[in-house]
């Protein structure tokens, strides 16, 4: 599968992941955009730049969104691609790791676990839907996944991006006191028209049917 053209906002975004991978340094980017914006063509092209280099990237999706279509997104772009969700076996998910801690992987793609994945030549860590309540574990070891791949980018000296169309209340308020950089796409892609939203009272639903 080939590039998608970006849109300007795209461009945009995707410059200011770029110009933090060229420094080599840590950065923390909050990519702001609407569903449908086209963050994920963001993310990938970014990979597609650090992997030039021979590095490799993590990318933290929910559980829920490790779809067939996205990990098929993610394998029609690049070569070598370990998935990582909850229903590997011990055997499949110690082979994946075996493989990542070689170098033989170039984007591991998983749930917030895949955070610890040891690869050797890490140079970017995205977290897609940073909002999203999946990526805190609740029984030991308690971790949330956003600190963790926070605390790793910051030790590793590679950019972290956080995308998200409802940011956590945290990182908003990391992005308006400049800690994060904060780029935007308010406009989804080829500027379709979001859907209609409804706004319905549902202590009013039933009273209204009887």
């Amino acid at each position: 599968e080939e590039a998608l053209d970006l849109n300007s906002d795209q461009k945009l975004a995707l410059d200011k992941i770029v110009e933090s991978l060229d420094r080599r340094e840590h950065e923390t980017l909050l990519l702001y955009g609407v569903t449908g914006s086209g963050k994920t063509e963001v993310y990938i092209q970014a990979i597609e730049h650090i992997i030039g280099f021979g590095r490799q990237a993590v990318v933290l999706v929910p559980e829920i969104s490790l779809t067939p279509q996205t990990r098929q997104r993610f394998r029609s772009r690049f070569d070598q691609v370990a998935v990582l969700h909850s229903h590997l076996s011990d055997a499949e998910r110690h082979q994946h790791w075996r493989r990542i801690a070689r170098g033989e992987v170039q984007v591991v793609v998983g749930a917030r676990s895949a955070v610890f994945a040891p690869t050797p030549n890490l140079g970017l860590i995205v977290i897609d839907e940073e909002h999203d309540t999946s990526f805190k574990q609740d029984t030991i070891p308690r971790y949330h996944a956003r600190d963790v791949a926070l605390e790793r980018a910051r030790r590793e000296g590679v950019p972290l991006v956080l995308g998200s169309a409802t940011p956590s209340l945290e990182s908003w308020v990391q992005a308006q006191k400049k800690q994060f950089q904060l780029a935007t796409l308010p406009r989804r892609i080829a500027d379709r028209p979001l859907p209609d939203v409804k706004v319905v009272d549902l202590r009013h639903e039933g009273s209204q049917r009887r």
